[in-house]
């Protein structure tokens, strides 16, 4: 899974900005502190989609909640099984 990026869109667009107006790849990289290949790649989606580069795929979101909410339900289907048969043990007559 990719890790989430420390960049905003916003910075993103700036670097990217920056580049198109005659900086060298190499000093905006270094500025911003990543490889320049990622610079070059934040370009190219950048050209391929100026609305929609950069921001969170809906698809993976989705993807995410529903790995979270399965592990949530067998989390509670398990406590209901111990509580199940806590709810049988103190239920015994004692005589």
């Amino acid at each position: 899974m990719p890790r989430k990026s420390q960049f905003t869109r916003e910075e993103k667009i700036a670097a990217v900005t920056l580049v198109e107006e005659g900086r060298t790849p190499r000093s905006v990289a270094h500025e911003y502190g990543v490889h320049e290949n990622t610079l070059y790649k934040w370009r190219q989606q950048f050209e391929m989609d100026p609305e929609g580069a950069f921001t969170p795929r809906t698809d993976q979101d989705g993807a995410d909640e529903l790995s979270r909410l399965k592990r949530r339900l067998k989390q509670l289907e398990l406590e209901n099984e111990f509580l199940k048969k806590a709810a049988a043990y103190f239920a015994k007559d004692p005589r």
